[in-house]
């Protein structure tokens, strides 16, 4: 097992090696600029592992003093027109953050899409997005051919890319780890 394990891991590293650093560098610094506007309230949301991974981004950015949550946690806020929802999902089709951006969109809430499909139901509500060069649950014909199964890719991608955006915050505001934690959790 231990050659099926070896052989695994380069999987996955190289594919990630050869598809994160390929994000567009415009659609990247807007959605990082839409994240810092003053006084703005983020709302994430996606289904499955998308939202473990968006999970991780919401514990790491409230480090970085953002106002940021998920959709359904018990201590969400409202939004409004000032306000941000990321919606990932890989086909840009799942019923729960389509059904959310069209209710944010009707809010007049600033929507960013990031997942793998240009042109999806959820792009074109999107006031801007991050294109990831992942790969569907539906495997279409634009998408990076992974040999992971599903959107896995995708899933990887979306929680390296909230670390990849920690990084590009600190370094924008000048801070390093000693600078932030202190709003780290200390009960554990």
């Amino acid at each position: 097992m231990s050659r099926v394990r070896k052989e695994a891991t380069e999987l996955v590293l190289n594919e990630l090696a050869q598809t994160l650093p390929t994000i567009d560098d415009a659609q990247f610094d807007a959605f990082l600029a839409e994240l810092l506007v003053p006084g703005r309230r983020i709302l994430v949301t996606g289904v499955g592992r998308v939202l473990i991974s968006l999970k991780a981004w919401v514990k790491r950015m409230r480090h970085l003093d953002l106002d940021i949550n998920y959709v359904g946690d018990e201590t969400e806020l409202p939004v409004g027109p000032n306000d941000l929802l990321v919606v990932a999902s890989a086909s840009g089709e799942s019923k729960l953050p389509v059904a959310l951006a069209k209710i944010a969109h009707n809010l007049g809430v600033t929507i960013a899409y990031v997942g793998c499909t240009p042109g999806s139901t959820v792009d074109s509500l999107a006031n801007l997005r991050v294109i990831l060069p992942g790969r569907t649950k539906f495997a279409g014909p634009n998408n990076y051919p992974s040999l992971q199964p599903m959107s896995t890719l995708f899933e990887q991608e979306l929680y390296l890319l909230g670390d990849v955006i920690a990084l590009c915050i600190m370094e924008h505001n000048g801070w390093n780890e000693d600078s932030i934690k202190d709003r780290h959790a200390n009960l554990e």
